[in-house]
């Protein structure tokens, strides 16, 4: 049985941003769990890390692209039986950071469900990627910050929060649209693939920005108020 587990955010692209912790953590466990979203497909997270893995034992755990939860928690639970029957400590990897919306925080309950123990090493989440790279600040002094996955009630926090990111875009321009004569009032910057070798970055008034380039999964979008 496992003795120990590591939950590793491994960042959001660029390799040169792993953490020194999450590089001698992988240098000392012998297995490493890689998410897939599809059999046959690369792990991202496995790509920004295999040059510290050579002769290391790899093996994927599938998370399909669906939101049917009945079948996600199968595929959490078939995850969770591979890492309990591994022996010694592994580690499990993941895009960003463990607690922000990740895939592992699931299959991290049900270790600690099962008394397994497990241990976080933190990673880069893409909110802080994207805004090092559109050169913003997030918030500033007591401004407040919001974060949405896939823009869900975006009208209703405009006005409330001074910044608000909207984790996966695909859906954003529709949101926006709905705005009309507000549009005038927020700047958005837009990532897609933040610290990737094709990463591409638009920022700009809302009418300005051509969405079409952004319907991805791994794009987000940081919307600040007009000061």
């Amino acid at each position: 049985m496992v003795k120990k587990v590591y939950g590793i955010g491994v960042g959001v692209g660029d390799k040169e941003l792993l953490t020194l912790k999450a590089m001698n953590v992988l240098e000392k466990v012998n297995t490493v769990f890689v998410p897939i979203s599809k059999e046959g497909k690369k792990s991202i997270a496995l790509e920004i890390v295999k040059d510290y893995i050579n002769g290391k034992k790899i093996i994927e755990l599938l998370f399909p692209m669906t939101k049917d939860k009945e079948i996600l928690k199968k595929y959490w639970n078939e995850a969770t039986e591979k890492i309990m029957n591994e022996d010694g400590e592994v580690a499990v990897l993941t895009l960003g950071d463990p607690t922000l919306y990740s895939t592992f925080s699931y299959v991290w309950n049900l270790l600690k469900d099962n008394g397994v123990e497990v241990e976080i090493i933190n990673g880069i989440s893409s909110p802080f990627a994207a805004a090092g790279r559109l050169n913003i600040p997030l918030v500033e002094g007591d401004e407040k910050l919001c974060i949405l996955p896939q823009g869900k009630d975006l009208e209703r926090y405009l006005d409330e929060f001074d910044t608000i990111v909207v984790m996966k875009t695909t859906n954003l321009e529709e949101k926006l649209k709905e705005l009309n004569d507000k549009k005038d009032k927020y700047l958005i910057g837009i990532v897609k693939k933040a610290t990737f070798e094709d990463e591409k970055i638009a920022f700009g008034k809302i009418d300005e920005i051509d969405f079409d380039e952004f319907r991805d999964y791994l794009s987000i979008a940081i919307i600040k108020k007009v000061k």
